[in-house]
């Protein structure tokens, strides 16, 4: 199981991305859940570059969490102060395109990410705009979208709160570098037309919205190998 809170804070940005991880992995250390990640809206020049693309309101972080022991523990993360939880979702994730880890736990990965809550056309059904998304926009996507260094598409099962915003899925497009969503958002013209048209397809575009993040992973460090293995 893998549940994804959404969160929105006031005030200092870093000390909430300090405060978020350090309660994070006390969850991941004291058994809540297997392992996590939080995504906390970039600053600074990432920021300055992308403020066209993020155009996320209510959301200003993501905490990702693997098989929380429940869902009501992952409801009772504690928020750091000035911060409150917007959605809880559990969802099916399908890693479309992985990266190999280098760096160790509570380190900020390579990059930026894109967190795309999106909904569905209203005419299509959960099972159909699933099953879309999956088995054809994926690979269309990792065909003609050379930036995506780690794709992975969540499958909205469940909201888990009666506020969570009615999203249909929550994609989560990593790239090596800030620049790099620009440049290799897509291959060609022709590229970057197969894939806008499949987009209205399966998507509602009005209805959804981008989060530009950066990612820190909680537990279960890579095994770095030697050179000589």
């Amino acid at each position: 199981m893998k549940v994804l809170l959404t969160a929105g804070f006031d005030g200092n940005g870093e000390a909430f991305e300090r405060e978020l991880l350090e309660e994070v992995t006390r969850l991941v250390d004291s058994g809540g859940a297997q392992r996590a990640a939080i995504d906390v809206r970039v600053g600074g020049d990432e920021r300055a570059l992308l403020q066209d693309v993020d155009t996320a309101r209510d959301a200003s972080a993501l905490v990702s969490l693997w098989e929380p022991v429940s869902s009501d523990t992952a409801l009772k993360l504690a928020l750091p102060p000035d911060s409150r939880l917007v959605g809880a979702y559990r969802v099916d994730e399908v890693v479309q395109r992985d990266y190999d880890r280098t760096w160790p736990t509570g380190v900020r990965s390579p990059g930026v990410k894109l967190v795309c809550f999106v909904r569905r056309r209203p005419d299509l059904s959960p099972e159909a705009y699933s099953r879309h998304w999956r088995e054809r926009h994926g690979p269309l996507a990792l065909a003609h979208q050379p930036g995506f260094w780690h794709y992975v598409q969540n499958h909205v099962v469940e909201r888990l709160t009666d506020e969570t915003p009615d999203y249909d899925g929550i994609g989560e497009l990593h790239f090596r570098s800030a620049p790099e969503v620009q440049t290799g958002m897509f291959d060609t013209e022709e590229g970057q037309r197969l894939i806008w048209e499949d987009t209205e397809r399966f998507m509602n575009h009005d209805g959804s919205v981008v989060l530009v993040t950066n990612e820190r992973l909680v537990g279960s460090d890579p095994v770095l190998r030697s050179p000589f293995e």
